[in-house]
């Protein structure tokens, strides 16, 4: 399969784009001036417990509490729907402690019960803030590898749901007892574990014993609220998470990042490395592979189908509504066969455009209607099968008696276009306008283009007043560091007739 990631970093923001035989299958980005926390390890403090939540909001130094469940607290059992706990005498335990654990249920276990104001608690992000919600917390850590995922506080076994071969699910199982993982300590191994030996479970536990042990060591030094162990930054991420056997290469236009990148995959999986490539071109590397033009696709609200039809993506706060529509594609005079074959092409590009977006919560997709039920099984069959391609968690539901499909998607990180967009202060929220970041960042890649294909030392660059705030204030530095390594000498003038995404160059 024709597989490829690139990663283009520049001082402000950090992106990724996966292309499947050069068209854009999955985007994602990391700006400086967001932080990203999901994963990330906090020594925390009880601020409030809410007995009818059956909650707590923890200090963990971030501004804004985090929130703990009751159910997050107690003793782990294996609830990711994506996993499946293993039978094995190794497990008696287990069962035992999911016994205690519907005991404790019983006897009416409040939060109360267990946690204390200012108490300190050991607490991971499972799920970034989002709007007003503070950020949501669990006490049972999970540390996440290639092949196997790490979880201390557990004594439980999964194995992905997307391992189907029952020869291959014991013979993995069997692996992991091999090697010696302790009866304290809980795994879950991956989807990329399929066909993997014992020299590679051997080096990634080692690794993940290694940063459980460093943790440890953090957590009773430090006062609380402080931060014990940070997840890696969307480079690392994404080496860790897809770089894997059906990658046909990397590419990286840092120097500095393909090191790091690099001595990773060296520890990690060093059978890689070569695949993984240093992008040398004075064109920009998004440039080449026509992946701005892709991503700026991403935000319409209507996409076209190949054949014609198209579908219309409509977020709303609620639910996000998909309707399919047949537009120009006539399949004969057979209606049905129309509505199929649009529904059957949609349904793929669905299953894209959401991984896209990073759309999650409620979808709800209208297909054009149907009357064979025939032709609704194949359809869900379609999109079920696209899906499985989706790292998010998911739940797809059958047609409805409306004749609609939904799906419950995980969100965990900020939605792409709240990163791209803000509240347009003269719609009242209603329409979008990109934000002054993004476009004081296309801005400064535009000038970087131009001097290197005109070599100038004095350059005048005429934007709007709202883009020459930004890049005279927060962006200064930006401009400075590319004088400097350009050799010019940049003025930013304002022009106010000019559209607030136009640059001008005198």
């Amino acid at each position: 399969m024709n597989r490829e990631i690139l990663i283009s970093i520049d001082e402000q923001e950090k992106r990724v784009a996966v292309l499947e035989h050069g068209r854009l299958e999955e985007f994602f980005i990391e700006r400086s001036s967001h932080r990203h926390i999901a994963g990330n390890v906090y020594k925390g403090r009880v601020a409030q417990v809410v007995k009818g939540m059956e909650a707590a909001f923890v200090d963990i130094g971030l501004g804004k509490n985090g929130f703990l469940y009751i159910q997050e607290f107690l003793p782990a059992t294996l609830k990711d729907d994506d996993y499946s706990l293993e039978p094995a005498e190794s497990l008696k335990e287990t069962k035992g402690s999911k016994q205690s654990q519907k005991g404790q249920k019983k006897e009416h276990v409040t939060i109360e019960n267990l946690l204390r104001k200012g108490q300190e608690v050991l607490v991971q992000v499972v799920k970034e803030p989002f709007g007003t919600k503070g950020c949501r917390l669990s006490s049972q850590i999970s540390l996440p590898g290639r092949f196997l995922v790490l979880m201390p506080y557990s004594k439980n076994i999964g194995i992905s749901k997307k391992i189907t071969n029952d020869k291959e699910r014991l013979r993995l199982r069997n692996l992991l007892k091999e090697i010696g993982l302790s009866k304290d300590m809980g795994c879950i191994i991956r989807t990329q574990a399929m066909g993997l030996g014992k020299r590679e479970f051997v080096r990634e536990l080692k690794y993940l014993m290694r940063l459980w042990q460093n943790i440890k060591v953090k957590a009773s030094r430090k006062n609380a609220p402080s931060l014990i162990h940070e997840e890696y930054d969307l480079v690392l991420r994404t080496a860790r998470d897809f770089f894997s056997e059906d990658m046909e290469k990397v590419v990286i236009d840092k120097k500095d990042d393909y090191k790091r990148v690099l001595n990773f995959i060296k520890v990690l999986a060093p059978q890689l490395r070569r695949r993984l490539n240093l992008h040398k071109e004075k064109m920009d590397l998004f440039d080449k592979y026509d992946v701005d033009k892709q991503s700026e696709e991403i935000f319409a609200r209507e996409v076209p189908l190949k054949k014609g039809g198209y579908i219309v993506i409509e977020p709303t706060e609620a639910l996000t509504s998909i309707d399919v529509n047949s537009g120009s594609f006539v399949y004969s005079d057979r209606l049905e066969e129309t509505a199929y074959l649009t529904n059957m092409e949609a349904a793929k590009e669905i299953a894209r455009q959401l991984r896209l977006r990073d759309l999650a919560g409620i979808i709800v997709i209208d297909f054009i209607d149907m009357g064979k039920s025939s032709h609704q099984k194949k359809v869900l069959h379609v999109l079920e099968k696209e899906m499985e391609k989706d790292k998010a968690r998911f739940t797809i539901y059958p047609f409805s008696a409306l004749g609609v499909v939904q799906i419950a998607r995980q969100r965990i990180r900020r939605k792409l276009e709240s990163i791209f967009f803000q509240s347009c202060p003269e719609c009242k929220g209603r329409g979008r306008i990109k934000s002054s970041e993004s476009i004081a960042i296309k801005a400064l890649r535009e000038i970087r283009k131009y001097l290197v294909a005109h070599k100038k030392r004095y350059l005048e660059v005429n934007v709007h007043p709202k883009v020459a705030m930004r890049l005279l204030n927060e962006d200064r530095g930006a401009i400075t560091s590319l004088e400097k390594r350009m050799w010019v000498k940049i003025a930013v003038l304002t022009d106010e007739h000019l559209g607030i995404e136009e640059v001008r160059f005198l």
